[in-house]
């Protein structure tokens, strides 16, 4: 694959756009399926994009639920009709016993990279009031329901549970609306984060900023309904709404910080 096919990604991304291309070579030159780590959104078109361009290997994704956003990918020869396990994975319940206390995402996944455990080897965290379900790689599982016991200030149980059991995450949004004279990235950025408009071109250009899971250091580029924004150090935004104009020419925005 040519360096000029490499051009359309950024230098961080080309690391992982080399490795995606060794694996979906071996499963076409091997005739037989080769399973990543758990990959963000981005991650998962880039290796959708490298298979239907090499040809004869087609991507399965599954993180463990219907709509999970980390999953990991099976590339498969086009004829291979993959079967559940081969995803290895397995979900588990992080419980918090007789402590009331309400942890966050934060908590949960900062307790289990204190393992030593890299953050590809984790799925989605479906956190709730009396805990947390999570999808793990199937090779970390053992390793997490015997070395987890405390998650942030409380001490936690962990059970293994089915798939069926894992308890979809519900998503609660901190919304607000503003007013913006245009759709710029940095203009719709700042106003979400509160941040003034000129601290926070240095953060888009040192590439600490994600639209929709894809890094971007053009200030210019345009939002659109539904995209995620994300802010290193900050949090993340989804534009829930884009309005009309108001009476001075400025553009209603509806966002929600996720809590």
């Amino acid at each position: 694959m040519s360096d000029n096919w490499l051009m359309h990604y950024r230098p961080e991304e080309k690391p992982f756009v080399q490795r995606m291309i060794e694996l979906v070579h071996r499963a076409s030159s091997r005739h037989s399926p080769v399973l990543t780590p758990f990959l963000d959104p981005r991650q998962v078109r880039i290796a959708e994009n490298i298979a239907r361009t090499v040809g004869g290997v087609v991507v399965f994704a599954d993180g463990g639920w219907e709509g999970a956003e980390r999953k990991r990918v099976l590339l498969a020869p086009d004829y291979w009709t993959p079967e559940p396990s081969e995803f290895e994975l397995d979900w588990m319940r992080l419980e918090i016993p007789g402590e009331y206390l309400t942890l966050k995402h934060g908590d949960y996944l900062g307790a289990l990279t204190g393992l030593g455990l890299k953050r590809e080897k984790i799925g989605d965290l479906s956190v709730m009031e009396d805990g947390c379900d999570l999808v793990a790689a199937a090779d970390v599982a053992d390793y997490i329901r015997l070395h987890l016991n405390k998650a942030g200030r409380a001490s936690v149980l962990v059970r293994q549970i089915s798939r069926e059991e894992y308890r979809r995450p519900v998503i609660h949004f901190s919304e607000r609306e503003f007013t913006v004279m245009s759709l710029r990235v940095d203009a719709v950025t700042a106003e979400g984060f509160q941040l003034a408009r000129g601290k926070i071109l240095d953060p888009i250009k040192s590439g600490k900023l994600q639209l929709n899971w894809q890094t971007v250091t053009d200030p210019s580029l345009q939002v659109e309904e539904g995209d995620v924004i994300s802010l290193r150090g900050m949090g993340r935004l989804k534009i829930m709404e884009i309005g009309g104009l108001t009476k001075k020419g400025r553009t209603l925005v509806r966002i929600g910080k996720y809590l």
